[in-house]
């Protein structure tokens, strides 16, 4: 009499091929959902077309030429700017973005304005902002602002300034005046040189990624003692 003999050699590659699928699927699984976390956490930075479009320096004041540090005249103070257009593309919020200024001609001075940081109010070297006679700028408190409107929300078609400290007239061994900046919290002032290019980078403060950027020829002008 015949006897059947059952093989179960093929059961066990089975079953742990069935296991190997189940462990990749599992940590596939895990893998996907993690990066989906991490993507889903991303701040993404607007997207924005903005242009430097003049610097304007309706005055300039500077009372002595023979140091490295601005002396204003009594009863003026300068008022410099640079406008910015939003030529297109999201919206931005100018309490949100930080500019990183640099000057072309000297590429390791650098700073970063942002309406975080307070400007200068220290008169002995800027002078009294209400003493400015252009009524946008007077007694101006903000490092940037829609222009002319002093709005803080900037659409496409729209423009906004980023206000300078004051302006230097230097020693006559050195070639050309300066614009400044110097929050109260700065060491030390930032400048760049009439005729050089002022680059920045506009930087959402949120995702820390750039929003655009570019460069501005600094205007000659002249700076007045009295």
């Amino acid at each position: 009499m015949k006897q059947m003999v059952k093989k179960e050699e093929a059961v066990s590659p089975v079953v742990g091929v069935m296991l190997m699928l189940v462990v990749t699927i599992i940590i596939a699984a895990v893998v996907s959902a993690f990066a989906g976390g991490l993507a889903g956490g991303t701040t993404k930075a607007p997207q924005a077309s903005i242009v430097a479009k003049e610097i304007v320096v309706n005055e300039a004041y500077d009372a002595i030429n023979n140091n490295t540090n601005p002396d204003p005249v009594s009863g003026k103070c300068s008022d410099v700017y640079v406008v910015f257009e939003h030529m297109g593309g999201d919206g931005i919020n100018l309490n949100d973005i930080e500019i990183h200024l640099g000057a072309l001609k000297y590429p390791n001075e650098k700073t970063a304005i942002s309406n975080a940081k307070n400007p200068s109010t220290n008169t002995t070297l800027t002078g009294s902002k209400a003493d400015i006679q252009s009524l946008f700028s007077r007694n101006w408190s903000v490092y940037l602002e829609g222009y002319p409107d002093k709005a803080s929300l900037i659409a496409p078609g729209s423009k906004f300034v980023l206000h300078a400290d004051y302006v230097r007239d230097m020693p006559d061994n050195y070639i050309w005046n300066k614009i400044s900046w110097r929050p109260e919290i700065a060491a030390g002032a930032f400048s760049v040189d009439a005729g050089d290019y002022l680059t920045y980078d506009i930087i959402d403060k949120a995702s820390q990624k750039s929003i655009a950027s570019g460069q501005i020829r600094v205007p000659d002008f002249a700076v007045k003692s009295s």
